[in-house]
């Protein structure tokens, strides 16, 4: 199979030296200020321990920060490279307060292997996986499914819901560099396979448009190749330096779904089962979630933050702990016997 690496990047919106550097570049009146955008839920211990637990064949964590990391973090392991902005993001693109920025330049990490699988911190492995559960054939094992942008949501002028943008954006520049009909007649078993079930039938249903119409995004640990952050920065340069010159998430992002898209469009994947139902909302599923880590019924799962009251937070957070704790009770080797 060959050499494959986990990137994570991880931000303490508690942590007061990162709060006044963040002041200092966008100033107090941020758009997009919300607390749950960098809360820490004191949930990264049992990230690590999911990985030692249900990954041992990680060849590398490359933990990505721009603040000091936790002081439990053993830095010292073997599997560990703790990683700050400045020693792979270009400097006129910092300081990077857009996750958009933190993504895009990815390969420029020195070291890191051709294959990796890219995780946010809220998304957790919760049950074993082997290497061929994210690449087969050197591959990235995903599903080419089309999904339509809505729209509609565009008139929503808040920051956060900027989001819906990037999907357009994708699907712009997606359209500007590979024609859709020519893609699906090329790899017609990758985007009309058994595997994708229900979804099979929408992918037949939207093909009726000459373009790409938008792409399904699972919201789940994606596998890459490290090169096609390189292809794609030569084929979308413009709009991925004008990304990455935007400290804030901005209108005209792209993200890297775009290189996600790029590989699905050629072809350079194993068609997969979608993973369904892994992504939670924290405001509205507390307890579900809590049961899915419990009972362990999916390889892995997302967890969304969302607004609520700070007593809310605090018990929905005790409900977590007490969940992770069920499955992943035993310090790992990436946490300190003792914190000093």
């Amino acid at each position: 199979m060959g050499e494959i690496d986990f990137v994570v990047p991880w931000v303490d919106g508690s942590d007061p030296a990162w709060q006044r550097k963040k002041a200092a570049c966008l100033g107090e009146s941020e758009t997009d200020g919300r607390v749950q955008r960098y809360r820490d839920w004191g949930l990264l211990k049992y990230w690590f321990r999911g990985v030692e637990t249900f990954a041992p064949w990680v060849r590398k964590v490359w933990f990505i920060c721009d603040q000091d990391p936790p002081a439990w973090l053993n830095r010292e392991h073997p599997k560990l490279e703790i990683i700050r902005h400045e020693e792979y993001i270009p400097a006129k693109y910092l300081p990077a307060f857009n996750a958009n920025v933190i993504e895009l330049n990815l390969h420029r990490i020195e070291g890191l292997s051709e294959r990796f699988v890219y995780f946010n911190d809220d998304m957790h492995l919760i049950a074993s996986v082997g290497e061929d559960f994210f690449f087969r054939k050197g591959l990235p094992r995903d599903s080419a499914l089309l999904n339509p942008v809505p729209t509609t949501d565009l008139t929503r002028k808040s920051s956060y819901q900027r989001i819906i943008t990037v999907h357009l954006n994708n699907a712009e520049y997606a359209n500007r560099d590979y024609d859709f009909r020519s893609t699906v007649k090329k790899h017609f078993l990758k985007w009309y396979n058994i595997r994708y079930g229900g979804s099979l039938i929408r992918n037949l249903m939207l093909s009726v448009w000459p373009r790409f119409v938008g792409f399904y995004e699972p919201h789940l640990p994606q596998p890459f190749l490290k090169s096609a952050f390189g292809e794609a920065w030569e084929a979308d340069g413009d709009i991925l330096e004008e990304t990455c010159r935007h400290s804030i998430r901005n209108d005209r992002d792209v993200n890297q779904w775009l290189i996600r898209h790029r590989l699905l469009i050629e072809g350079r994947f194993v068609p997969r089962k979608p993973l369904k139902g892994a992504v939670f909302d924290l405001k509205l599923q507390p307890e579900e979630t809590a049961a899915a880590i419990r009972e362990q019924r999916l390889p892995m799962i997302c967890i969304n933050d969302g607004e609520m009251e700070e007593s809310e937070f605090w018990r929905i957070q005790e409900v977590l702990v007490k969940a992770f704790e069920s499955i992943l009770p035993e310090k790992s080797a990436f946490e300190w016997e003792t914190v000093t």
